[in-house]
């Protein structure tokens, strides 16, 4: 045998075992014995450079990609895919778009190339380019590698869940990859969760029925199937609890349900991010933190929070009074501990009219205090508001888990998330409030809160919305009816408006003079120059729609926006 002939049999023997188990010592003992007589052979440098990457080695499997690509030889192609690979590995999404780029620079032709860069502009902030180029790979691979579907359909769902897509967008694409390969568990699981999300309790039942059967004794899925039993129930017998699905959706209880099943998926969850904080935490700020701490058999656990309030008490069980500073922000918040928490819910719900600022039917978790009064809060949706005595609250973070991983990004740390979409500032400061009220439809709508279907103002706002949908007791979700509004009523009183700006033919007379299609700013600065007051705000993770609730003389208008146009206007009654 040739010495050319024994170096192409080590060759082989190093990617078999590559296939076969690609972490074993022997590869890279293997491949640098070929190496070492043809330094050449870029093939030869990338199979290590796998190797070491699948071994943790990232920095020397990059100096190997990078070498290969160097070369500018027939394998520049495949050492850029194998950067970009790398780059999405350790959560540098510039650097994987980059990379992405650049494979295509070389070749139009692979799907997949396509799919990676959809991935890529979605992570970096592009969502919408993002999410239609994944589209399009999908439609490519069908074009050009009709066998290699149910891959890209998987995919296409996997990175649309990545890059934190609205469930209106990762259900079709999660149902198009079942129906093309039913035994992907994974996608079915978020897909039961994403059906929740949208209110379709049945759907999400019979898919969790499928699942179980084929496997029984996943927690998960057992999970998925009792949640939407027990909403499939509170719908069904609503009236006889008052509880409406309004009442339901207003928590954010099923959204937020969603979001952290996916951002445990994706390694972005709190815990998560308390794991990312650990190792990238201050001397000074480990110093202040207090032991973490089981709260299950304490006598009246049930007043820390299960939303976030519990998982950090596990972690620190607070952290020293007046320590707040070092956390190296603005204002000085320090974590609460559970007995904190208790005492201070114990004091709310022993006197609600003291405290008016702590609704009794919100959803609520003090988590911190600057110890002057004020504190950070997890309300519904998850999202986290600072609140203080007198004051709409402020939103401070989208979650919990966010605000954490901000401060490990700050610290040096790894941020996994994919990048924000782009959001309007809102004015720092309210205009001056003016003499004039808002004008226009909402009158009547305001008028007709609270009115029996007997009365007059019920019937003047029947006669400015003979089309409308109207829900005896709001159980059902919405039905969209001709007019585009929604009347909810319980025990026969009108309790909600909700009008969907593009579709109410009469959206412009709503609120007179109101720009439609305008952002966040200038509608606030609208509204609350025409004696609009804030009330809260926050934006749902799992749709992207932003929320402002405003109160209204004795009534609580809310704002809507969906994509950065404002998409709903609704009226409802304060209490």
């Amino acid at each position: 045998m040739s010495d050319n002939d024994a170096l192409e049999r080590t060759l082989d023997l190093a990617w078999e075992l590559f296939e076969a188990q690609p972490t074993h010592p022997r590869v890279a003992e293997l491949a640098s014995q070929v190496l070492a007589a043809q330094p050449e052979r870029s093939s030869v440098s990338l199979l290590l450079g796998n190797h070491r990457e699948i071994c943790g080695e990232a920095d020397e499997a990059r100096r190997l990609y990078l070498q290969v690509a160097g070369r500018r030889d027939g394998q520049f192609i495949n050492a850029a895919r194998a950067l970009r690979h790398l780059a999405f590995a350790e959560r540098d999404h510039a650097e994987a778009l980059r990379w992405a780029h650049t494979v295509l620079g070389e070749d139009h032709e692979d799907w997949d190339d396509w799919m990676e860069l959809g991935s890529a502009q979605a992570l970096c902030g592009e969502h919408e380019d993002g999410w239609r180029q994944l589209d399009e790979a999908v439609a490519l691979c069908a074009r050009t590698a009709p066998d290699e579907l149910p891959e890209a359909f998987g995919k296409r769902a996997a990175y649309l869940l990545g890059s934190f897509a609205p469930p209106e967008r990762f259900v079709p694409a999660a149902e198009e990859a079942i129906r093309a390969d039913a035994a992907n568990s994974w996608v079915a699981l978020m897909l039961g969760w994403a059906y929740l999300v949208q209110y379709r309790f049945a759907d999400a039942e019979q898919l969790g029925l499928r699942l179980l059967r084929e496997n029984p004794t996943e927690d998960m899925l057992q999970n998925m199937m009792g949640t939407a039993r027990t909403l499939r129930g509170i719908a069904e017998n609503a009236h006889a609890k008052d509880i409406t699905m309004d009442d339901i959706r207003n928590t954010g209880v099923i959204e937020l349900g969603w979001q952290q099943l996916r951002d445990q998926m994706l390694g972005t969850d709190l815990a998560s991010a308390l794991a990312a904080l650990d190792d990238v935490m201050p001397a000074d700020l480990r110093a202040t933190l207090r032991p973490g701490a089981s709260i299950s058999d304490e006598p009246e656990s049930d007043k820390v929070g299960a939303m976030v309030a519990e998982d950090l008490v596990a972690w620190h069980d607070g952290q020293q009074p007046g320590s707040g500073a070092v956390w190296g922000l603005a204002e000085p918040f320090r974590l609460m501990s559970a007995a904190e928490i208790i005492a201070m819910s114990t004091e709310i719900e022993a006197d609600p009219a003291a405290h008016p600022d702590w609704p009794e039917n919100d959803v609520w978790e003090q988590v911190m205090t600057d110890d002057a009064g004020a504190y950070l809060v997890a309300v519904g949706f998850g999202a986290l508001v600072k609140r203080r005595p007198g004051q709409p609250d402020e939103p401070v973070a989208a979650s919990m888990a966010d605000w954490i991983w901000d401060r490990v990004a700050a610290l040096g740390g790894p941020d996994p998330r994919p990048a924000p979409r782009k959001t309007e500032e809102l004015p720092a400061d309210p205009p001056p409030v003016s003499e004039t009220s808002l004008t226009g439809v909402i009158e009547t709508m305001c008028a007709a809160l609270g009115a029996s279907e007997t009365s007059a103002a019920y019937a003047e706002l029947r006669g400015l919305f003979p089309g409308s949908t109207v829900r005896q007791n709001a159980l059902d979700p919405v039905v969209q009816g001709p007019d585009g509004v929604d009347i909810a009523l319980l025990d026969g009183l009108v309790k909600k408006v909700t009008v969907e700006v593009a579709h109410c033919r009469s959206a412009d007379r709503v609120i007179s003079g109101l720009d439609l299609d305008g952002h966040r700013g200038p509608v606030d600065a609208f509204v609350r120059a025409r004696g609009a007051v804030a009330h809260n705000s926050w934006e749902n993770r799992a749709t992207g729609e932003v929320t402002v609730n405003y109160d209204l003389a004795e009534h609580r208008l809310g704002l809507q926006w969906e994509t950065g146009r404002l998409a709903r206007i609704f009226v409802s009654a304060t209490d």
